[in-house]
């Protein structure tokens, strides 16, 4: 049997563009003992390296922007979808003048962004290039990722632009964050994708950890769903089990193969 450990990255074992040795050292040991380490986020392909490859963190598979794009361990592309011409663009266009509202939009090289209403750079998508609105009929989108500071007016947008492009974008919350992605993108999908793909055929147990909304989808392809003490109440009933850190989970499952 394969086992596959399949983890969120902000606020799960990233905090603050940074992951812990104890986190780092167990996931290490937990490749070393034959099993696969998968990320699964949404931030972009560009941001995941930005922050996982100065840490010397490895894994085997990335499922990033929100499943829509697949990456082995060398950050090369397996398989990508875009956002259809023009999507990404009204969404912007939409968004860019909004008080509260930082505007982004991702490639499957580049992040980014169109306008900061907020003059604070989050933790969570801190590296980028500046994009105008006319420049963007030049480039293909993978996602548009909304940081919005007001919560009204962030259930406010998701509702909105959701329903402008029903059956086109899916919009998934991450924190203060709306990741909007080609629909039929998700978390769970983008792991369905390896599993049905490149793991087909094998015997895989597989455990996922994640701590917010965008992480439900991925949870339920799960055999074994774990949540984190500071999950929304919906995500830790989804899960079996919560854990204080990756460390503790990865240290119970091995140490559970030799009692």
């Amino acid at each position: 049997m394969t086992r596959l450990l399949v983890t969120d990255l902000d606020a799960t074992i990233v905090f603050d563009r940074s992951v812990s040795p104890a986190d780092c050292a167990a996931m290490s040991r937990w490749r070393a003992a034959g099993n696969l380490l998968a990320v699964d986020t949404g931030k972009s392909s560009f941001a995941t390296r930005d922050v996982l490859e100065p840490l010397g963190v490895d894994f085997d598979y990335g499922i990033v922007f929100t499943g829509a794009v697949l990456i082995d361990g060398g950050y090369q592309v397996l398989s990508a979808r875009y956002l259809p011409d023009g999507v990404a663009r009204d969404v912007t266009t939409r968004t860019v003048d909004l008080p509260g509202v930082t505007t982004y939009a991702t490639t499957i090289e580049t992040d980014y962004i169109l306008a900061d209403n907020n003059e604070e750079v989050s933790s969570i998508l801190a590296v980028f290039e500046h994009l105008t609105l006319e420049e963007m009929d030049a480039h293909r989108f993978i996602g548009v990722p909304l940081r919005v500071t007001d919560a009204a007016l962030r259930d406010r947008l998701y509702h909105e632009l959701s329903q402008r492009w029903e059956g086109v974008v899916d919009c998934h919350r991450n924190q203060d964050f709306l990741d909007f992605v080609p629909a039929g993108a998700t978390k769970g999908a983008g792991l369905r994708t390896l599993l049905d793909g490149l793991l087909a055929g094998r015997d895989v147990e597989v455990w996922t950890i994640g701590d917010s909304w965008n992480d439900l989808d991925m949870h339920a392809v799960a055999d074994h769903a774990v949540a984190l003490p500071g999950s929304p109440p919906e995500v830790t009933a989804a899960c079996e089990t919560t854990v204080g850190s990756m460390a503790e989970l990865i240290n119970t499952i091995l140490e559970g193969e030799h009692a």
